[in-house]
């Protein structure tokens, strides 16, 4: 039985993956209709076919898979290309931060600095303000 629920998770597992995917795919035909006045046809045919082929190597089991080869746009708006990017920018700054943690004691503070709009002649003044202010911190 408990063999059973193993393969049951992986199963679902696989799921949520090609969800995913399917998800962020069945969005680029809306996002191409939104961008088509601005950019080339074939652009237009590489945001439609974004996603479509999808080869993965894995091991015997399919227990490890990893994406080998894909159709992708490269396109930074695209629904599927941006999702892809975020999650391989994400991985890199999460691996960065726990380096940081461990090897060099490094802690984080995140921090959210606001202001009133100012008009343009103001803008470098500003700037001047945050920057001597974080560096009091």
């Amino acid at each position: 039985m408990d063999n059973y629920t193993e393969k049951k998770n992986k199963i679902q597992e696989e799921k949520t993956v090609l969800e995913k995917c399917t998800d962020k795919r069945l969005k680029n035909p809306k996002f191409s209709n939104y961008i088509e006045p601005l950019i080339s046809k074939k652009m237009i045919e590489l945001i439609n076919d974004c996603g479509s082929f999808l080869a993965f190597l894995g091991d015997f089991e399919m227990e490890n898979k990893k994406l080998h080869k894909g159709s992708f746009c490269k396109n930074r708006f695209c629904p599927m290309c941006s999702w892809r990017m975020s999650c391989k920018d994400s991985l890199e700054i999460t691996v960065l931060m726990e380096h940081l943690r461990k090897e060099e004691n490094k802690e984080f503070i995140f921090l959210t600095l606001t202001t009133p709009n100012v008009k343009g002649y103001e803008l470098d003044g500003t700037i001047r303000e945050y920057n001597k202010a974080f560096e009091r911190l």
